[in-house]
């Protein structure tokens, strides 16, 4: 057997007995999984969205200028499920030839639309009459012509044929075109960019955090027989085998437990939790040479991650070297970079480009919790000699004894306040960006939660004739009634004047006149006072008068928005799908019915969508902080008892474990969560700015109060098994 294969034998051997063996022997495994798992992700990733890009290209509309060379009309309009913004396509064949969009196995008939599966399944059994909305329903769209299996979208042909749609505008001679446009989903999915900068911080950092952890659990003892075996001769060949040795069995179980984990995806759609999304098979198989590549990587990463992090021979070959002086240096670096780089962070984001801003402020963010436990670490080190005085001059054992260990050890608090930092920085990373939705878009929110759809607006294409015969189709208890807004450019002021039946007026409890009537602020009814606020600047007056609402016409200064009215239940919601479906069959594939801030709620699909994806990422994120933080401290908390066993054994007394357990390891978590919090805040700045306030004090204070429970259960359960384990020492030859 040569000599490496020995030392490779040997370091198995030796993992089996080494202190804390059993936990670290779990880490690595774990760690090498999660590990696996992400680097597959990302691949997988990656391969999705090509693949999402390659079918958007190829049934991208291809539009030409002349009606000589069209072959039909391609209109695309955006419309709502919720506040879920999607596309909807209006086709008419010119020729009988005409090629179909991908998807399709045939043109639908006049008054006929083709559904994909995910937009069928979101009306079905609700008020939306996505059956029926843009015609009958004839079919669903096949997976090949969607982004992705769970796209809404909807292909549909009017009954009025081209006389509905804007003809000359929107002529095309197919799809797929090498400058063709695409349309669908993508604003209700994040960016590629950004679904990687999200992954990056909230799910690889902490999977860094792990495999740091797990490398290093048990690092005393391990780094002692480092350095013995540094002494006996062996080379640093020798050494790295032994230290893959140790590690290779669970690095190789947790990536073979990854490959099974990634195994389904190759196999079926796979539907992925919170985000409402399916991963397409053919995307996965696409991506098949990276993810062999991605668990090849990831256990030669995590293996040469643990001999990188052994100590190097030449720190035991000088008299009183230690090895760990390199690592020591390490450490002080970035507990001094974390201030510089956290205002960095903060002010370099306000100053960067539109186009760099989000890239800038995760790597920074990035950077920023990695160096905060070494901060930290710092800050404990240089309390620790003074705890360490007070311990003397008090007699307190356990403050002498945590004081000497804070001062000599700044790694282990390091690895100790690590989870927690970065647990409270994933929090408000998590919170923050799942509450910026933007001023519009909160206020659209928040004016649908006050009125919901109990007033409704309608742009439609100006003709008298099919305004008439909307009116008519409505349903008892829904009328009409016009907003005129005239603004002044000069004083960017606005006159508002609402038209309409006495039953509209009344129902919004305003005067029924023949003649203008002046309503200060707006009136008392709150949709009217929503409804003026959304289609005005800086109102200088409202009216209101009896009136028809044909013939009011929009031009440069004044605007004109047709309004529904519940007057039969004045605050009851209105039908709205039964409503849109009416604007489509008798104004044309152009109207759009939407609640009051409408054009905004399209924007909070796709934003509720990304908030989505960062809740799945960051509780990925808390699920490994969480491993990280409970087995990294068992670990350390079998050598916190160990260390101090021989000192119970000969005093008796095991008070000094509860003492010594409350400041090693309550003072750094305290901290840790004082110091994350107020980063997390400052952090927060540069993406609050001009957006309503998310991230506050007040608003961490749920987090920071968990985060402050779990330290003191740490605190507890470290002393607890600190008794037990020096209970369970005996003296060895080590």
């Amino acid at each position: 057997m040569s000599a490496m294969a020995q030392m490779l034998r040997i370091g198995r051997g030796a993992a089996r007995a080494a202190e804390a063996g059993r936990i670290r022997g779990w880490l690595l495994t774990v760690a090498a999984f999660l590990l696996a798992v992400g680097l597959g992700v990302l691949v997988l990733a990656q391969s999705s969205f090509d693949g999402r890009a390659q079918r958007s290209h190829e049934r991208a509309i291809d539009w030409v200028p002349g009606a000589r060379d069209a072959n039909l009309i391609a209109q695309p309009v955006t419309d709502m499920v919720g506040t879920t913004a999607f596309q909807v396509v209006w086709l008419v064949p010119l020729r009988a030839d005409a090629p179909l969009p991908p998807g399709l196995n045939r043109w639908p008939e006049p008054g006929e639309a083709v559904l994909s599966p995910a937009l069928a399944e979101a009306g079905a059994g609700t008020a939306e009459h996505i059956g029926n909305r843009y015609g009958k329903s004839v079919g669903l769209i096949g997976t090949e012509g969607l982004q992705a299996p769970a796209e809404l979208l909807a292909y549909a042909r009017p009954a009025g044929g081209a006389d509905d749609l804007d003809a000359e505008s929107f002529q095309a001679v197919g799809f797929g075109g090498a400058d063709a446009s695409p349309f669908g989903e993508d604003a209700n999915l994040p960016p590629p960019e950004q679904f990687y900068g999200a992954l990056a911080g909230l799910v690889l950092l902490p999977v860094v955090l792990l495999i740091t952890v797990a490398v290093r659990v048990g690092a005393v003892a391990r780094d002692r027989r480092s350095r013995l075996l540094a002494v006996l001769g062996a080379s640093a060949r020798a050494r790295a085998c032994f230290t893959v040795g140790e590690a290779a069995a669970p690095v190789l179980a947790g990536t073979f437990l990854a490959a099974l984990a990634l195994a389904p995806a190759l196999l079926t759609d796979v539907p992925l939790p919170i985000v409402d999304f399916r991963l397409y098979r053919p995307d996965a198989t696409a991506a098949v040479p990276g993810l062999i590549v991605a668990l090849l990587a990831a256990p030669v990463a995590l293996l040469a991650t643990a001999v990188l992090l052994q100590p190097r021979a030449d720190g035991v070959q000088r008299s009183g070297a230690r090895p760990t002086v390199r690592r020591g240096r390490l450490y002080r670096f970035a507990g001094i970079a974390f201030a510089p780089v956290l205002l960095v962070t903060v002010r370099g984001t306000e100053l960067m480009a539109d186009d760099m801003k989000l890239p800038f402020y995760v790597l920074g963010t990035a950077l920023v919790f990695a160096t905060l436990p070494a901060a930290v670490g710092m800050l404990c080190g240089g309390l620790g000699g003074q705890l360490a005085r007070w311990g003397r001059r008090v007699g307190s054992s356990g403050g002498l004894i945590a004081g000497r260990r804070l001062a000599t050890h700044p790694q282990a608090t390091v690895r100790l306040v690590a989870s927690l930092t970065l647990a409270i920085g994933l929090a408000a990373q998590a919170q923050l960006w799942g509450g910026v939705f933007g001023e519009n878009s909160a206020r659209a929110l928040t004016t649908l939660d006050r009125i919901g759809s109990s007033v409704l607006t309608v742009d439609h294409p100006d003709s008298t004739r099919r305004l008439a015969a909307f009116e008519q189709s409505l349903p008892d208890g829904v009328e009409t009634a016009v907003l005129r807004v005239a603004t002044d450019d000069d004083t960017v002021t606005s006159t508002a004047r609402l038209i309409g039946s006495c039953d509209v007026l009344k129902a919004l409890n305003v005067p029924c006149t023949s003649a203008p009537v002046p309503i200060p602020g707006g009136g008392s009814d709150a949709r009217l006072r929503e409804l003026v606020s959304w289609s005005t600047y800086d109102t200088a007056s409202v009216s209101a008068q009896r009136g028809a609402t044909a013939g009011w016409r929009t031009t440069d200064d004044i605007s004109v928005t047709l309004v529904l009215v519940n007057t039969a239940a004045p605050h009851e919601d209105l039908p709205i799908g039964q409503l849109k479906q009416l604007a489509y069959e008798h104004l044309g594939a152009a109207a759009n019915v939407t609640s009051v801030g409408g054009f905004y709620l399209s924007a909070v699909g796709g934003l509720e969508a990304a908030t989505r994806w960062i809740r799945l990422l960051a509780a990925a994120g808390m699920f490994v902080v969480a491993l990280a933080a409970g087995l990294g401290a068992m670990g350390e908390f079998v050598r916190h008892g160990r260390e101090l066993a021989p000192l119970g054994v000969l005093t008796g007394r095991w008070a000094v474990f509860g003492t010594t357990a409350l400041w090693s390891l309550l003072l750094p978590s305290l901290l840790a969560v004082g110091i994350g919090a107020f980063t997390s805040v400052w952090l927060a700045a540069p993406i609050q700015i001009d957006r309503p306030t998310v991230i506050s004090l007040a608003s961490l204070a749920p987090t920071t109060l968990a985060a402050l429970c779990g330290a003191i259960v740490l605190t507890a359960w470290g002393a607890r098994a600190s008794v037990r384990a020096a209970r369970g020492w005996r003296p060895t030859a080590d």
